[in-house]
């Protein structure tokens, strides 16, 4: 018996003796051990691994992505899809970081959001493409400040089937988009 098993089992019997005599807490102490039952399958079954290096919990696959734009990108011609080229994680595989393109592995509802940074006297206006349908824009504008800079962050739900494709593209010719960590984008598979 494992070290763990006796620590639940010392647990679980200080928690019914404690409270043997009212009829509501034997109830939900009926509920406690189904509960402790199946934290101990779970252990026993792992042999007290914990499996994070799987890209499935519990039947769901998992997918989501994180990427930035490493370096500065100045007048990007209109309709180029903006590469975010320094991939943060990338579980499930889905993001391409040489083409600025991401492909659904698996049919589901998915979360986007990207952000762009801008300064005074420019602009970066962008577009969520998916599958060549125009879904969202983003505007970041400092055409009338004399200083500072200027941020968008746009976020969309779609519903994916496999092999889905999505992409931030430039709507204008991109006058000046920051690298580094202020522009990225990012998803991920609800």
């Amino acid at each position: 018996m494992s070290l763990l098993t006796v620590i639940a089992l010392y647990v679980l019997g200080f928690i019914l003796l404690s409270s043997v005599n009212a009829h509501k807490a034997c109830s939900k102490n009926a509920n406690l051990w189904k509960s402790i039952q199946y934290q101990l399958k779970l252990v026993e079954t792992t042999e007290g691994r914990c499996d994070c290096d799987t890209n499935e919990l519990h039947g769901h696959k998992m997918v989501g992505f994180l990427a930035k734009s490493s370096k500065d990108q100045t007048n990007v011609k209109s309709g180029s899809t903006v590469i975010f080229d320094k991939v943060v994680i990338n579980t499930g595989s889905g993001y391409d970081a040489s083409t600025g393109q991401f492909v659904a592995p698996y049919e589901g509802l998915y979360y986007f959001s990207w952000t762009t940074l801008t300064y005074y006297s420019k602009y970066f206006v962008t577009q969520l493409m998916h599958n060549g349908n125009i879904i969202a824009g983003n505007y970041p504008d400092g055409r009338g400040l004399s200083s500072g800079k200027v941020s968008a962050t746009q976020s969309v739900l779609l519903h994916l089937a496999a092999k889905d494709k999505v992409r931030i593209r430039t709507y204008e010719t991109g006058q000046h988009m920051y690298g580094g960590k202020w522009c990225t984008f990012s998803g991920f598979k609800i």
